[in-house]
């Protein structure tokens, strides 16, 4: 996987691609730095925030892209956070910080970000044969895990479209 993806994306952006074969993955969405390092990573340091979590008990090598800011230039349309796994599975990203008020709006807006992420891989890379899995993975201090006839049509326009799974959470098992 990370070969198709230097393949596509090229080797001048090795600091926005890493393979990793952790058990634990705990990424983040650097909100807070310099707007030249806003960009999703793997934690590294112990005072780094968690945004997702991707428990890989087997072990398995997954590759991680970020892609806002870093792949892809914000001069680009808006895709999401990131990408992480192998050609197997996998899990494309979106983080939004957001006030319990303002989740509705986050969450419409992040389905276009994963609907235009996964429309730009599969344009570059065969992924036929690879479950793909969209996360939307808000982060608000008061969770509500509403469902909604909105969002059961988006789950189901999402494995119409792409066939992939459209969930939303902050952590999942490989």
């Amino acid at each position: 996987m990370i070969q198709d993806l230097r393949r596509v994306f090229g080797t001048e952006t090795a600091d926005c691609l890493t393979e990793t074969n952790d058990t634990k993955i705990e990424i983040f969405d650097c909100y807070d730095c310099a707007a030249a390092q806003q960009k999703s990573y793997i934690k590294a340091r112990e005072e780094q925030p968690v945004h997702f979590t991707l428990e890989n008990p087997t072990a398995a090598t997954l590759a991680f892209a970020a892609l806002d800011n870093c792949l892809l230039r914000s001069d680009n349309e808006s895709r999401c956070d990131f990408f992480i796994g192998n050609s197997r599975k996998l899990y494309f990203v979106e983080i939004k910080q957001v006030k319990s008020n303002q989740r509705s709006a986050a969450r419409a807006n992040a389905i276009k970000q994963l609907d235009s992420s996964i429309s730009l891989l599969k344009d570059k890379i065969d992924l036929q044969n690879t479950s793909l899995i969209a996360v939307v993975c808000l982060k608000a201090k008061q969770v509500y895990p509403l469902q909604s006839a909105k969002r059961a049509a988006d789950i189901v326009a999402f494995k119409e479209t792409h066939n992939a799974d459209l969930m939303e959470g902050q952590s999942h098992t490989f």
